[in-house]
């Protein structure tokens, strides 16, 4: 067994009553848990979510297949190791379970005497440092009665989490709690949680704390399960869960290497891809083989998207598994990404922007190379994106240069007025080149007219002339570059 899992369950299967009455409950349970790790249980009630917590808590015996906990067998464990184990275990439930006739302090001392065995100088500093992460120092005296809902519960954590367990087993803790308080106490207990690497078992019917997970676990029919409803609703907010379970959506989960690279630019799309767990990053190679980073990405994010809704269907950018960790992906199928898109208009607005923004990185990293990532995010508030159909006229020579533009799709062509008064096309420029730098560099009026090509329309990204001018001061080697072609285009203006 990895020394860092906590929990490690193969092939679990239980049983109520005896006879005829015999019934199974859990089915070829397989489970890990890691420390530090904050896994998130759900399913709906009567699916076997109880059965599985109190095994793993040792409030059950093992009947069939192995479960260990820190590495003990509990499978045909006595009473008195069963006893022992749960020393190790901090516990939870939705309702705060805490002594009425003892204050606070007194109520986490109970736990500090269970597994330790501290003089009182001693317990009461461990009960103050904890109270503090909590927020109550202040109520060390005050007694159950007197606290809300939420301050109780925030007790118990610390009653949980006081003597630093290495498993938190937690059961609907904030089911009684209002959003907000129920929000405010699970970000509390993950904190707190991977500060001691403790790892966390958390059973709840909340859609609205999911996000906090490192991994959601469903319990259906006593089978354990990706929960893919949940997080594909995770990553795509516009659906509802509930919606996403009724339809017919069949991902995958495969595991990635650090350093494999998932896909490249210009392969064929015909998946999407939600990362559970591990980091990639997106990258594009340029001509001279060099690499430019365009994101990051982690749990409950997406990509493969652009691909998918490109009508050449192809990959925009690479993407490579960090070289730190493996990364777990989700993978949904081209046809079952098609349904999830015509399941919610809100989703499709979503993905849209996000599929906006993409396309914005990318022209203007492929535009401007040397400019990193942070750079890039920071301009993206200030463009603006325009659309011109074929032949239509972006700037004429002559007028005042007030924008930079990027070229998102589609091509133009450069004009020059020859002495005749006839157009001659100078050049032609596509997605990642831009245009109207002459003018804001050498600060005169447009020196050429540029008209979007006769057989497409075109996309653009607009840079008003001052934030152009800010972030070109601030980036001596973009400039230069920019300088260099301001250089080639006039001395072609010339000829």
């Amino acid at each position: 067994m990895n020394i860092t899992n906590i929990v490690s369950i193969k092939d679990l299967n239980h049983y109520y009553g005896e006879g005829r009455l015999k019934r199974q409950v859990l089915f070829n349970i397989n489970l890990d848990i890691q420390a530090g790790e904050f896994v998130i249980m759900t399913g709906p009630s009567g699916s076997g979510k109880s059965t599985l917590l109190s095994l793993i808590g040792c409030l059950r015996s093992v009947q069939m297949g192995s479960l260990k906990v820190l590495g003990q067998e509990l499978n045909s464990a006595s009473e008195q190791k069963l006893t022992q184990a749960r020393r190790n275990f901090g516990y939870i439930f939705q309702a705060s379970n805490l002594v009425s006739f003892l204050n606070v302090e007194q109520n986490i001392a109970t736990a500090l005497d269970v597994k330790h065995h501290f003089n009182r100088a001693k317990k009461r500093q461990f009960t103050l440092d904890i109270l503090e992460a909590v927020g109550l120092k202040d109520y060390l005296k005050s007694y159950p009665q007197a606290l809300s809902g939420g301050q109780k519960q925030r007790v118990a954590i610390a009653r949980a989490l006081v003597t630093q367990p290495k498993l938190l087993l937690a059961d609907e803790p904030t089911a009684a709690l209002d959003s907000q308080t129920g929000r405010q106490t699970i970000e509390l207990m993950r904190t707190l949680a991977k500060e001691q690497s403790t790892a966390v078992l958390f059973v709840t019917h909340d859609p609205r704390i999911l996000d906090v997970a490192d991994r959601i676990i469903e319990v259906g029919d006593g089978k354990l399960g990706l929960a893919y409803s949940q997080e594909i609703a995770l990553a795509l907010p516009g659906l509802q869960e509930t919606h996403v379970s009724k339809m017919d959506v069949q991902p995958n989960v495969v595991t990635y290497a650090p350093k494999e690279v998932i896909f490249e630019e210009g392969d064929p799309a015909d998946h999407f891809y939600i990362i559970l767990k591990g980091k990639v990053e997106v990258f594009q190679k340029k001509l001279n083989q060099s690499e430019q980073i365009l994101a990051h990405l982690g749990r409950g994010q997406y990509f493969g998207e652009i691909g998918l809704l490109k009508s050449d269907s192809k990959r925009s950018a690479s993407i490579r598994v960090f070289e730190t960790e493996p990364v777990t992906l989700m993978v949904v199928e081209k046809k079952d990404f098609q349904n999830l898109m015509t399941g919610s208009q809100l989703t499709e607005t979503m993905i849209a922007e996000t599929l906006q923004k993409r396309l914005n990185i990318s022209a203007i990293a492929t535009a401007l190379p040397t400019l990193d990532n942070q750079t890039i995010e920071a301009i993206l508030p200030h463009l603006e994106r325009l659309r011109y159909g074929a032949n239509s006229y972006i700037i004429h020579a002559g007028e005042v240069a007030d924008a930079f533009y990027i070229i998102v799709s589609g091509y133009v062509e450069i004009l020059k007025e020859t002495e005749t008064g006839e157009s001659i096309v100078m050049n032609t420029l596509g997605v990642g080149e831009y245009f109207g730098e002459i003018g804001l560099m050498e600060n005169r009026p447009r020196t050429s007219t540029v008209k979007v090509h006769a057989e497409t329309n075109v996309d653009l990204i607009a840079i008003k002339s001052d934030i152009f001018q800010h972030f070109i001061q601030q980036h001596p080697v973009s400039k230069a570059e920019i300088a260099r072609v301001v250089c080639q285009r006039l001395q072609a203006l010339s000829q």
